[in-house]
């Protein structure tokens, strides 16, 4: 996908960076709008909108801000701001106007965050998921909590769960390897295999 959207850049955009959040994929463009939809459905993308113009500003500064999140406020898109950039400068498709509209938007979502405090409480969706399981299940002291899926998610909420007084988190994945890693990541976490029922080790209670 990289490697397309550097071959439209060179083909007529100025400058073309993806974001990659939990929910979402968003590929920002200087140039022709047309044809970045054009680009999109030869990748059999479709169900996507265009924003042009202030209205394109606007949307990435709410959404630097944390207002179009999933958890209002969540810190995690300024860093995935920051990692979408670092991408368009590797993949040399960067332009100074693109590179200046999301160091802008970055900065501008530390300001409202440190002005306004919108990130106080929950600030992802794996402290969010961590929170409403202590709503439903009282503290988590001294509990055992199993994590299924060592992707963006499950990381999140393995973090998340690390900050908590538990005895044990396990954690699993599709792959062994993946979840060795996610384990690795948090560190006192266990990684254990999911193939079907029969093969997950008996979790205590």
């Amino acid at each position: 996908m990289r490697r397309r959207c550097l071959q439209t850049h060179r083909d007529g955009l100025k400058g073309a960076l993806l974001l990659q959040t939990c929910n979402r994929i968003e590929f920002l463009v200087e140039g022709d709008a047309c044809m970045a939809e054009a680009f999109l459905r030869e990748q059999g993308r479709d169900g996507f909108r265009t924003l042009e113009g202030e209205d394109a500003l606007r949307h990435l500064l709410r959404l630097s801000a944390g207002i179009d999140s999933m958890v209002v406020g969540e810190d995690q898109i300024l860093g995935q701001l920051k990692t979408a950039l670092a991408l368009a400068r590797e993949n040399e498709t960067c332009s100074p106007l693109v590179e200046r509209c999301i160091t802008k938007a970055a900065h501008v979502g530390v300001e409202v965050r440190r002005r306004t405090n919108i990130n106080k409480g929950a600030v992802s969706i794996g402290s969010a998921a961590v929170e409403l399981a202590e709503d439903l299940l009282g503290s988590l002291t001294g509990r055992h909590i199993l994590v299924v899926g060592g992707g963006e998610m499950g990381t999140l909420v393995t973090q998340a769960l690390a900050a908590k007084d538990l005895t044990a988190i396990y954690v699993t994945n599709r792959t062994f390897a993946r979840a060795e890693e996610l384990a690795d990541l948090v560190g006192g976490a266990r990684p254990c295999v999911w193939t079907n029922s029969s093969a997950m080790p008996p979790l205590p209670m």
